[in-house]
């Protein structure tokens, strides 16, 4: 074979990408800019001059070379003779050209873009200019590489996040026919995508993803049509090594819901959960319980405190359980302990008198109150007194960028910072600092300057105060405080102190797009860097199987003489390897494909039965009674013939408990 050619089956082999052994080469175009460069093996590299059968073939083998890479593919321009052969076809990297900025232009005047009730669509930009490609021409009966491209201006997709790759999401016949199989039995997508997960070891060596199973089993409906122990288990903490990652990122706010119940021994399930960069929840690590004592709690936080390696969060949130309210402080020494503002509220209902909740305003205001972050205690008390009233977005964030609607470098430069969730915040207040915001009033000492900013949409003022030596600012409204990043009010005098880049002391790395970025510390104190490479010989069984399973969906219509081929071919093989477990037990067999022994002596079984607050028969309360009976329409009673929840089959004589004087205040209420 040549230098110019290539395998007469080109796709025979694929490149090993799970292998960390493609390095990546940065360098630099004429023009001065960035281009990324990954080295994957020779074989699979396109070369001038390389020849294919077909344009097909051509395509194919680059979209492996793209696989490798990590960059997904698109067709461009192409031509034809006049006999409608192709002779020249481009395929370009998908992220060539440049995204539209239709938005900018409604926004040239921002007044009457903020006066404007209609919510925009968030987009994102994913086309950077990139001008990698190659260039098929048609030659002598075959297509040539003419011209090739390689370096790209843009980084390529990590090998973590293989599983949201275009181009690796490719649904086999294995993968379909064991989605047509298992609904036979009533597993559905998710259920047998795990399974493909657990044959292939991991996720991302599945080759297609939970959305991908979900619509082909879409398709497929639409075409068919419509011994005794001595211990029994009691208590459960469970982590990894991504859940202690997670807390060491975004574990200064911890929420504890003992809420949850599990079906078949009514244990408490209690989940440890916080939220991340992207302001979405992300579970730490879980615990089961037999008993919601105080016992049962300080075990738990104390299981979650040696997981977490002795670092406490700053705040914990639970419900209002007094056996929670013991252990809280038992265990967390620094931690503030908060109660859940939904308990609290749900609960507000029940202290008040049902006229009072009825027939006035008053759970609307106190809601307004409760809700409102910008008062101050003073500011509540008054009002009080007046009523008595959460490996497919770490993606996103680093291979898209959201458009950015203002000239100033603070939102360019927030654009590279933050996530794409905690982004679109910093830009309504960034938006609304130039539209929304102007001073009223300025005054300045040796160190300190303070602005008096007017913010029209909520019709107040707040002072700002900015160091210039130490860039310390502040602001009455509190919303770094609350939410941890800057108001608009700030970024009115950030803008006009003409800063480029917003001050490091007030972007938080758990809103940063490396939040993660750092090693994953376990028990034993080793370090796992991100992501560990899967086994060797476990990777090449998931591909075995894959194969496997290819072959038997491509020969189910085959004739029985094909099959019988198969079949010798396969007990042939199954001899060569047979013998060297033809001494083992049904039990070592058993345990060979478990992968762990049995123990000679089990000293744990399930848990027994729990008896908690949930596992019981409700109890109705008069709450629910009255929520239940409201839904009910009112029908007109043929006794007293007035609009009722009753009729004349259950109609009781109100005169039978009333006295006639008070006959109209009773004709207020309703009748049982």
């Amino acid at each position: 074979m040549t230098s110019n050619e290539i395998p007469s089956t080109p796709l025979a082999r694929q490149p090993t990408v799970e292998k960390h052994t493609q390095p990546i080469q940065l360098s630099y175009s004429p023009k001065g800019s960035q281009q990324w460069i990954r080295k994957v093996e020779e074989e699979f590299t396109p070369r001038l001059g390389m020849e294919f059968d077909t344009l097909e073939d051509g395509i194919q083998f680059y979209r492996i070379y793209a696989i490798a890479c990590g960059f997904d593919i698109r067709k461009s321009t192409q031509r034809r003779f006049r006999d409608k052969i192709i002779r020249t076809k481009i395929i370009l990297c998908h992220r060539e050209g440049f995204g539209e900025s239709k938005k900018l232009k409604k926004l040239v005047n921002m007044e009457i873009a903020e006066t404007s009730k209609r919510k925009e669509r968030v987009t994102t930009i994913k086309r950077f200019g990139c001008t990698a490609m190659i260039k098929f021409v048609f030659k002598s009966g075959k297509y040539v590489i003419c011209e090739f491209r390689e370096g790209h201006n843009h980084p390529f997709v990590l090998l973590e996040n293989r599983e949201f790759h275009k181009l690796s999401r490719n649904l086999t016949l294995y993968h379909k026919q064991t989605i047509i199989n298992h609904s036979k039995i009533n597993i559905g997508a998710s259920k047998t995508y795990r399974i493909c997960k657990e044959v292939a070891n991991r996720y991302e060596n599945v080759g297609a993803s939970l959305l991908d199973f979900k619509n082909f089993k879409r398709e497929v409906k639409l075409f068919i049509g419509d011994a005794d122990a001595e211990i029994n288990l009691c208590r459960v903490f469970w982590t990894n090594a991504h859940g202690k990652a997670a807390y060491l990122a975004f574990g200064d706010g911890v929420s504890f819901d003992p809420t949850y119940g599990t079906n078949k021994y009514c244990m408490v399930f209690t989940p440890f959960t916080g939220i991340d960069n992207h302001k979405k929840s992300v579970t730490f690590s879980c615990a089961l319980l037999s008993n919601e004592d105080e016992e049962s709690f300080v075990w738990a936080f104390q299981k979650f405190m040696e997981a977490m390696r002795r670092k406490e969060p700053q705040l914990i949130i639970t419900d209002q359980d007094p056996a929670i309210k013991n252990a809280v402080p038992a265990v967390f020494k620094t931690a503030r302990h908060r109660f859940c503002m939904w308990h609290i509220m749900n609960k507000v209902a029940d202290k008040i008198d049902i006229i009072t909740c009825k027939e006035t305003d008053f759970l609307s205001r106190i809601n307004g109150v409760v809700w409102n972050h910008e008062l101050e205690p003073t500011e509540f008390e008054d009002q009080w007194n007046e009523r008595h009233t959460h490996k497919r977005l770490e993606m996103e964030s680093n291979n898209s960028v959201p458009k950015a609607i203002t000239p100033l470098s603070l939102e360019s430069h927030a654009l590279t910072v933050y996530t794409h969730e905690v982004f679109y915040e910093i830009q309504e207040e960034i938006k609304s600092s130039m539209c929304g915001c102007g001073i009223v009033g300025y005054s300045r000492s040796a160190s300190l300057e303070k602005t008096d900013i007017e913010d029209s949409e909520r019709r107040k003022t707040f002072t700002v105060q900015y160091s210039p030596l130490t860039s310390d600012v502040d602001c009455t409204c509190k919303f770094f405080e609350r939410r941890w990043l800057i108001c608009r009010h700030i970024f009115w005098v950030f803008s006009n102190k003409m800063l480029k880049t917003i001050p490091e002391k007030y972007v938080l790395a758990r809103w940063s797009k490396n939040a993660l970025r750092g090693p994953i510390y376990v028990l034993n104190g080793n370090i796992i860097e991100n992501y560990d490479t899967a086994n060797e010989s476990q990777l090449e069984m998931s591909k075995v199987w894959s194969e496997f399973y290819n072959v038997i969906s491509l020969m189910a219509k085959k004739e029985a003489n094909v099959l019988r081929d198969l079949q010798r071919v396969l007990r042939e093989f199954k001899d060569r390897v047979e013998p060297t477990n033809e001494n083992m037990s049904k039990r070592q067999k058993m345990e060979m494909l478990i992968g762990c022994s049995t123990p000679d002596e089990v000293r744990i079984l399930p848990p027994r039965h729990s008896k908690n607050k949930g596992s019981r028969k409700r109890i109705v309360t008069s709450k629910i009674k009255a929520i239940e009976k409201a839904k009910k329409p009112k029908r007109r009673c043929g006794n007293c013939k007035r609009m009722a929840y009753h009729d004349s089959r259950n109609y009781k004589e109100p005169f039978a408990k009333h006295p006639p004087e008070v006959e109209e205040s009773y004709d207020n209420e309703s009748v049982d």
